[in-house]
């Protein structure tokens, strides 16, 4: 432990010790020197001092020990100064000599807060990555350093950039610049760099900030025709860290009743997925009560009214500024309303001191009034003011405050891996798991599933715009709250479940599977047959998985829109 302590000390402050070391030098170069010649004019003095860092120093007997201290010190400055300042500048180098020679790897755009959160994730992951970074002074550039990762210094919007980064060959491109236009070019521009690949696909994914435009690209890329060569794929930060934020903290299905401090994109979204898991549960037999903590919330309200009026019928809201008599007159208007117990108070804010104080003004307001009322603060850093929340429950003192780490959450490695598509990829899994757990069998859990086991989801969940296709459907953004229960024909649902037996017998012949008794370990198993001489009780399934796929794509804000054949649009 000491031995690594010195260790820190000695990376952290080396510049301050070498500052100090050659001072040293200089001082007894100076003495020594004023010994060796006291004749000697200052002018000469300073010549000779500086002399000494380049390996010109007085030889022969009879040197003061100054000057023979000095001709040795001074000489090993300059020289680890030297060689530390090549060792930079050839470390770059060598680092960027390697991406020649990499394929298959990430090339990440953008090293803002989300991208080295990325970097770090994939890093854990032992994924290969190159970093492209617009701005040479960005210090995080100094994280890609320490651990060796590849660094293109320009712009990712230039075709000359990707292609030094490799993105040709890389088999994912992520674009987290701070500007969706430029997200949206980095990636367009990569998939004409591998318009004629013929070996693997670069999937590309781009974060965009606006939740309307982020679900619109989603939309036009997922009913294209698919391309061999690349996929281009979008997500909103958000909107995934609300669904995270539920899926971690839910809503209590016997006390519908949540506070949500500030309307803010992220609130926003929170509200939306709360409003719709709970349509999904209840339908409309019970409403859910949302009381709304912010300054501006009946503007927000309104605006978000407008854009969903189906929230008003599924839930009942209630607003208040942010003052604590403010906060304390809405909590006796809904008691006397006769509103359940509140459950559950999320609070979010743009900034994270801003959520930290309107988790403690909320928070004292509950514990006084209330006696207590479990809280969540989305965050989006991991540490600094996450820290004293942390600290606050460790004490005792903020017993019912949780953190969520919003980009923690969201920034994933399996976001890189599946995009958009994860969430159906999951919710395909569920539905599958719930069946065999129904039949007596065992069924692992998403996070238990090998990878080969949740690709092979998430391939079945790229394939169904492909299946919708086939019976004149096209995918649209969520704004049916019924569209978890669209419903086939019989006839679609046998169609649909042939094209399924197919993508899965392709699937496994890809993996190196053959015909044979079932037998995992040896990648053996009966049913690569057609559709018609499969066992009824498996090609249930498939038609099970048919049934299933309105409720997956609602999980991650699509549904299902069928196209008028007169005008070849979808119909309402």
């Amino acid at each position: 432990m000491a031995r690594r302590s010195v260790a820190h000390v000695l990376s952290d402050f080396r510049w301050v010790l070498l500052g100090v070391a050659g001072a040293a030098a200089a001082v007894l170069s100076w003495i020594g020197l004023g010994q060796y010649q006291p004749d000697a004019s200052i002018g000469d003095r300073i010549y000779n001092t500086l002399k000494m860092f380049v390996f010109s120093a007085p030889v022969g007997p009879g040197l003061p020990p100054a000057l023979e201290v000095a001709r040795l010190l001074a000489p090993l400055v300059a020289g680890y100064a030297t060689l530390s300042a090549l060792a930079r500048v050839f470390s770059d180098r060598f680092q960027q000599m390697r991406i020649p020679l990499m394929r298959d790897h990430v090339v990440l755009c953008g090293l803002g807060y989300a991208g080295t959160v990325f970097l770090r994730k994939l890093r854990e992951a032992g994924v290969r990555v190159v970093v492209i970074e617009l701005d040479a002074a960005n210090p995080n550039i100094e994280v890609c350093r320490s651990l060796r990762i590849p660094v293109v210094i320009g712009d990712a919007q230039l075709e000359r950039t990707l292609r030094a980064a490799g993105a040709h060959r890389a088999s994912r491109l992520l674009a987290v610049c701070p500007n969706d236009a430029v997200n949206a070019e980095i990636i367009a521009v990569a998939r004409r760099l591998v318009a004629d690949r013929t070996r693997g696909e670069l999937r590309c994914l781009a974060r965009i900030t606006d939740p309307d435009l982020c679900a619109l690209l989603r939309v036009q890329e997922v009913n294209l025709p698919a391309n061999s060569a690349s996929s281009l794929d979008y997500f909103n930060t958000d909107e995934l860290s609300a669904r995270q934020w539920l899926d971690e903290f839910p809503l209590d299905p016997a006390h519908p009743h949540i506070v949500v401090d500030r309307l803010d994109a992220l609130g926003r979204w929170l509200v939306l997925h709360a409003a719709w898991a709970w349509h999904d549960q209840h339908g409309g037999a019970e409403q859910l009560w949302v009381s709304v903590v912010d300054d501006d919330a009946g503007a927000r309200l309104e605006t978000l009214l407008q854009q969903c009026p189906d929230l008003e019928r599924v839930c009942r809201f209630r607003t208040s500024a942010q003052t604590p008599h403010a906060i304390r007159r809405m909590l006796a208007a809904a008691v006397a309303e006769g509103a359940p117990p509140i459950t559950r108070a999320y609070v979010s804010a743009y900034r994270d001191e801003e959520a930290i104080e309107s988790a403690l003004v909320l928070w004292h307001e509950l514990e006084h009034q209330l006696g207590g009322v479990p809280m969540v603060v989305a965050l989006s850093r991991s540490h600094g003011v996450a820290r004293l929340i942390d600290d606050g429950r460790t004490a005792g003192e903020l017993r019912n405050i949780e953190v969520f780490r919003a980009l923690d959450g969201t920034c994933t490695i399996e976001l890189v891996q599946g995009g958009s598509y994860e969430r159906i990829a999951e919710a395909i899994h569920r539905r599958w798991r719930n069946e065999r757990l129904a039949e007596g069998g065992e069924a692992p859990t998403w996070r238990e599933l090998d990878e080969s086991r949740r690709e092979s989801n998430r391939d079945q969940a790229r394939d169904i715009v492909t299946k919708l296709r086939r019976i004149g459907c096209t995918i649209g953004p969520l704004r049916d709250w019924s569209a978890a229960r669209f419903e086939f024909t019989t006839e679609e649902v046998e169609d649909l479940a042939v094209a399924e037996h197919d993508r899965w017998v392709a699937e496994r012949l890809r993996s190196g599977w053959t015909p044979g008794p079932r037998d995992p370990a040896r990648r053996t198993t009966p049913y690569l047959v057609p559709f018609d001489e499969l066992p009824e009780d498996i090609a249930d399934r498939d038609r099970s998985a048919v049934l299933g796929i309105p409720a997956a794509l609602a999980s991650a804000g699509l549904q299902i829109n069928r196209v008028s054949p007169l005008t070849g649009k979808p119909t309402v």
